[in-house]
């Protein structure tokens, strides 16, 4: 007997793997986004504890490169985070909504956490740009997204868990209770945090390609991103496998199953891999087309991974009584015709943004000790 609300559902107003494959793509980005910015803040609180510490310029300056593009890096993470969150109330609303009330206090707690991130990004800049130390501040809005990427694997981890719903509520029916009790929770949200140095490393390398730097300023960025890299990516492949491997052997079954997620999680482990390899190739020297192939391996790794974690859940909601692919469906292609066209419309304004910051004048990134 399924432990899922009985509802009548408003019919999904495309087909079920449409609706999978855009919350996949756009959840891939948002790992992306993620993944940048987590390692991102830990090469700018490395980076810049080792400049003020050793009266390093260079590291100084590498740390505030890094810094200055958080608070925009941050604006990708939030915008590519609400759409897989929405594709994800329409395909699994009965299982989030209810996970996410028994953890209510908890949930709505992102909200501030992340202005208090969003917050310490800028007040680090102003520290490093007033000859201040800012490693303290990147760390603390380290931490704290950190703890946001936690309360969400949290949340994915106790949607799959119905059987412990009438337990946790009667507990805290406010929503104060954390989950625990899942051995892949911690795994899960390891494997996207250890993302952070692997593709946080792959931008600071692509970083380095930027000719108006000076030339020890571009090795440190250079360096340091292909150290983080490497690391990032053995971190990754561990947790990983740890993830798999703490699967039960139900749903070891079930995933073996199904060719698409089998093919995805040996793609995930191969341009991890791979992501790691142009990190070792760029330790000495680099360029455009080298960093930027490592930034699409990092995203593909990025996206391969949101496959085999969309088939875990399919397996075990499965075995518990729901089938996503048995939902009713009612096409209202109209409304899915505009919006492929405004998605179209919207990579290409994000591309003609790009080439109009690649064309402007080269900020300042002049700072001192």
């Amino acid at each position: 007997m399924s432990g899922f609300p009985v509802a009548d559902p408003i019919p999904l107003p495309a087909p079920v793997w449409l609706m999978k494959l855009l919350s996949l793509l756009t959840l891939g980005l948002h790992f992306a986004a993620v993944m940048m910015l987590v390692g991102s803040l830990l090469l700018v609180v490395i980076l810049n504890f080792r400049g003020r510490t050793a009266k390093n310029l260079d590291w100084v300056r590498a740390s505030h490169v890094l810094a200055k593009r958080l608070p925009v890096v941050m604006t990708y993470v939030i915008n590519l985070g609400v759409p897989p969150l929405l594709f994800l109330q329409v395909l699994y609303g009965r299982q989030i909504y209810s996970s996410s009330v028994l953890i209510g206090t908890i949930w709505i707690a992102v909200i501030p956490l992340l202005i208090l991130a969003y917050w310490l990004l800028y007040k680090c800049i102003a520290q490093i740009e007033a000859s201040k130390a800012g490693w303290l501040t990147a760390l603390i809005s380290l931490l704290v997204v950190m703890g946001i990427g936690q309360i969400y694997a949290m949340n994915m981890t106790l949607m799959l868990r119905p059987e412990l719903w009438n337990e946790m509520y009667q507990s805290s029916p406010v929503g104060l209770r954390g989950f625990s009790g899942d051995p892949t929770t911690t795994p899960r949200w390891m494997f996207v945090m250890a993302g952070g140095p692997m593709f946080g490393g792959l931008w600071a390398a692509l970083l380095s390609n930027m000719v108006y730097l000076s030339d020890s300023v571009r090795t440190t960025l250079r360096r340091a991103g292909s150290v983080s890299a490497v690391t990032g990516a053995a971190l990754m492949l561990f947790f990983g496998y740890r993830v798999i491997s703490l699967q039960t052997p139900e749903v070891a079954a079930g995933i073996k199953a199904i060719p698409l997620v089998n093919l995805s999680m040996l793609l995930c482990g191969v341009t991890i891999a791979l992501a790691g390899i142009v990190g070792v190739l760029q330790v000495k020297r680099t360029n455009v087309w080298l960093s930027s192939v490592g930034i699409v391996v990092g995203f593909l790794a990025a996206a391969t991974s949101t496959i085999v974690r969309d088939g875990i859940r399919d397996v075990v909601l499965k075995a518990k009584g729901f089938d996503v692919n048995d939902v009713q469906v009612y096409p209202n292609w109209s409304v899915l015709v505009v919006f492929l066209l405004l998605f179209v419309i919207m990579l290409g304004v994000i591309y003609w943004l790009l080439q109009v910051m690649r064309q402007a004048t080269p900020p300042k990134e002049e700072v001192s000790l």
